[in-house]
C-alpha cells in the first residue's frame, strides 16, 4: 500500500455569526505528501474522518467520508459536521474527543491510517445550549457585555412564538355602520364616501352624465337656432331687439353671380399673346436671345438647338449607368487585388483554426486545430485531429521511447528534441530532476536563440504545414493579455464540456455565437456549456478554441485526466519552474509553480 504522509494544519470552529449555540461544524485542513516526501499537488484523494470518544482508539461517535482535490501545495480543506444530525447529537461535555484521519491517495476508499489528534476545548467550549443560558434569567440590553458576546437571535430562543394565535389580540375592533369601534369604547366615525372612495372620478364613468348642451340651463343666453331672423337690412333677435346691418359688406368673389372665369371675357389691353400663330421671325423681332434658332426641343440635331428637361435627364441617367458599370468593374478588380494581397500577407496554413485572437497591443494569432502530439516510435509530431482529442493514459507509455507506438500529448518544459545544452530535451523524457531540462542555471525563455527548444519551431508538424519555424508557443505576457487584457476579455472565455471532454473555451475577438447555440462565461464548473460533435463544429467554424483538461504527468504516471490541465508558456520562472495556464474549476489562472519535469499540454499558435 502506498505510504501517505498527512500533515494536520488546523481545526477551525465554523461560526457565521457569533451566537451562543452548539457549533454546526468546523473546518479541517491537511497537507498530503507521498512516500518520498513530495507534495501530492492537484491530486484526487479519498478522506475518511472520524470523531472518537475517550481516546484515539475509543468509540466512534461521528464519521464522514469525502473525495477532495488538493491544491498546488498538496493542501485540502473540508468541513467536519456541516449541520449533520449525527454531529449535532454529540454531547461535547462528555469529552475528551479525538479526530482520526484516514487517506486513500488514489481517490477511493482503501484508506491508510495517517494521524489522530485530540480535539482541544476551543471547538466545543460553547457546548451550553441557548436554553441553559435562558434558564439563568439574564436580562439583556445592548449595553450588557454578555449581549455583545452571545448576540441572541430570535430563532435561537426556546419555544419562540411563530403564529399570530400565540399572541394576545389586545387590539380587538368591530365595525358597525359608519363607526369603527376598538379597545372597548374607543371609536372613529368613518367618512361617508361612496363609489371609488377618495380617488378622482372620471366624468365618463358617471352613469347617465349629460352630453348635449340642451341638457343644461342656458343661463348665459347663448343664441340658439330659431332665435334670430333677417328682414331686409335688419337683424331681429328673439326679444324683439334688432340691429340695422351696414349698407356695404365684404363680398367673396365666388359668391358673385355670373362672375367672369375666362381670359376671353376680358379686354386684352396689355397685348398678351393669343391663339394666333407666331413664327420665329416674330419672336426674334421682340428679343433675339436665341441667336436666330429655336427648334427640335425633344431631339436636337444642330449645335444651337434647344433641349427639354426630359432629354437632359435621359442623358444624365445613361451617363450615370455607364459610370456605375465602370465603377463595378474597377471595384471587382480592386477587391480581387486586395484579396490577393491579404492572401500573400496571411497565407492559409494547414492545421490553423479560423478565429483571430489578440495577444498583445501589436500581435494577433490563430490557434492550431488541436493539442500537440508526438509518436516516439516514428519520431513524428502532429496536431490532434479534433480539439477535444486527448491521449489520456497513453502518456504512461512515453518512457518506452523508441518502442512507444502511442500518440502522447504531455511534455516537460522545452522538450522539442533540440540539443541546446540541456541534459534532458527529448519529448519522451520522464526524469524528475528539474535542473536537467534547462540550458542554463537560471533557465531561459523559449525565444530568440532558445526558440529552437519551442515545440513548434524546431519540428515540422505533419498536419500543420510540415515545415520548421511555422508555429510557436505563447509567452507568459501573451497568455495574460489574451485572458485578461484584450477588449471584452472576461466575456470571451469559460469552462465547458465538448464531446464528453471537460476543458476551457477561448472565443475570438469578433465572436458571434452561432444561431441556436449559447455560451456563458463561467469559471465554476464544466457543466454549464455542453456541446456534442455537431454543435461544436458550428462553434469551431465561428472561431472558438477548446483547451481540453488533459491531466498532467509525473515521471510516467498520468493523473487528473478530465479534471485539470496545464498549458505551457514559452516563459520560465527560474532554473526549475516555468509559467503555465492552469485549467480547473474556479482556478483558471496563469501560474508559476509548474516544475520543468511535469508533463503539461502544448497548444501552438501562428502569427496572423
Amino acid at each position: 500500500m502506498k505510504k501517505v504522509i498527512l500533515s494536520l494544519l488546523s481545526l477551525i470552529l465554523l461560526a457565521g455569526s457569533v451566537i451562543a449555540q452548539t457549533p454546526k461544524g468546523f473546518n479541517y485542513q491537511a497537507v498530503v505528501r507521498n512516500s518520498a516526501g513530495h507534495l501530492m499537488a492537484y491530486s484526487m484523494v479519498g478522506v475518511r474522518l472520524s470523531i472518537v470518544q475517550g481516546s484515539a482508539t475509543g468509540s466512534t461517535v461521528y464519521e464522514q467520508t469525502e473525495t477532495v482535490i488538493t491544491n498546488g501545495n498538496g493542501l485540502f480543506t473540508l468541513v467536519v459536521g456541516d449541520n449533520s444530525a449525527d454531529f449535532d447529537n454529540i454531547n461535547w461535555s462528555n469529552g475528551p474527543y479525538y479526530i482520526v484521519s484516514e487517506i486513500d491517495p488514489n481517490g477511493g476508499n482503501n484508506y491508510t491510517l495517517s494521524t489522530s489528534q485530540k480535539i482541544l476545548a476551543i471547538p466545543y467550549a460553547l457546548h451550553a445550549t441557548v436554553a441553559d443560558r435562558i434558564s439563568e434569567n439574564f436580562v439583556f440590553d445592548e449595553r450588557d457585555p454578555r449581549f455583545r458576546e452571545w448576540g441572541y437571535l430570535y430563532d435561537s430562543l426556546r419555544n419562540a412564538p411563530t403564529r399570530l394565535s400565540d399572541f394576545i389580540n389586545d387590539l380587538e375592533f368591530t365595525l358597525h355602520g359608519d363607526t369603527l369601534f376598538y379597545n372597548e369604547n374607543n371609536y372613529i366615525i368613518l367618512p361617508r364616501v361612496t363609489g371609488t372612495g377618495f380617488s378622482t372620478v372620471e366624468w365618463d364613468s358617471v352613469l347617465h352624465h349629460p352630453i348635449y348642451l340642451s341638457q343644461f340651463i342656458n343661463d348665459l343666453n347663448f343664441i340658439t337656432p330659431g332665435e334670430i331672423r333677417i328682414s331686409g337690412d335688419t337683424l331681429f333677435f328673439n326679444d324683439n331687439s334688432y340691429v340695422i346691418l351696414p349698407p356695404t359688406t365684404t363680398i367673396e368673389w365666388d359668391s358673385v353671380l355670373n362672375h367672369p372665369t375666362a381670359l376671353s371675357q376680358f379686354t386684352n389691353d396689355l397685348g398678351f399673346i393669343t391663339t394666333e400663330s407666331q413664327g420665329l421671325a416674330d419672336v426674334i423681332a421682340i428679343n433675339n436671345n436665341a441667336n436666330g434658332q429655336i427648334k427640335n426641343l425633344s431631339y436636337p440635331t444642330d449645335s444651337l438647338d434647344a433641349v427639354n428637361k426630359a432629354y437632359v435627364d435621359s442623358l444624365v441617367a445613361a451617363l450615370n449607368d455607364r459610370i456605375d458599370s465602370i465603377n463595378n468593374v474597377y471595384e471587382q478588380r480592386f477587391d480581387s487585388i486586395n484579396n490577393r494581397v491579404f492572401e500573400l500577407e496571411h497565407p492559409k496554413v494547414p492545421g490553423a483554426l479560423p478565429g483571430i485572437f489578440t495577444v498583445s497591443a501589436t500581435k494577433k494569432v490563430n490557434f492550431s486545430q488541436g493539442n500537440l502530439q508526438y509518436r516516439p516510435r516514428i519520431k513524428t509530431w502532429r496536431f490532434a485531429v479534433n480539439q477535444y482529442d486527448i491521449a489520456g493514459s497513453d502518456n504512461n507509455n512515453v518512457f518506452m521511447q523508441a518502442y512507444c507506438s502511442s500518440w502522447v500529448d504531455l511534455f516537460g518544459y522545452g522538450t522539442s528534441g533540440w540539443d541546446g545544452g540541456a541534459g534532458r530535451f527529448m519529448p519522451y523524457e520522464t526524469t524528475t530532476n528539474n535542473t536537467e531540462y534547462t540550458e542554463a542555471t537560471d533557465g531561459n525563455d523559449l525565444v530568440d536563440f532558445y526558440a529552437n527548444a519551442d515545440w513548434g519551431f524546431y519540428n515540422p508538424i505533419i498536419n500543420g504545414g510540415n515545415q520548421m519555424a511555422m508555429w510557436r508557443t505563447l509567452t507568459y505576457s501573451e497568455w495574460t493579455y489574451l485572458l485578461t487584457q484584450r477588449p471584452n476579455a472576461s466575456e470571451l472565455k469559460g469552462l465547458a464540456t465538448v464531446e464528453s471532454t471537460p476543458g476551457f473555451i477561448l472565443l475570438p475577438d469578433d465572436w458571434q455565437c452561432p444561431a441556436g447555440l449559447t455560451f456563458v462565461n463561467t469559471n465554476s464548473d464544466y457543466t454549464t456549456n455542453v456541446y456534442n460533435a455537431t454543435s461544436w463544429a458550428a462553434m469551431e467554424a465561428a472561431g472558438a478554441v477548446f483547451l481540453p483538461a488533459a491531466g498532467e504527468r509525473t515521471s510516467s504516471s498520468t493523473s487528473n485526466i478530465g479534471i485539470l490541465g496545464n498549458y505551457w508558456s514559452a516563459s520560465h520562472v527560474n532554473g526549475t519552474t516555468g509559467y503555465s495556464f492552469h485549467v480547473a474549476p474556479n482556478s483558471n489562472v496563469m501560474q508559476n509553480t509548474v516544475t520543468y519535469s511535469t508533463g503539461c499540454s502544448v497548444r501552438l499558435v501562428r502569427d496572423y
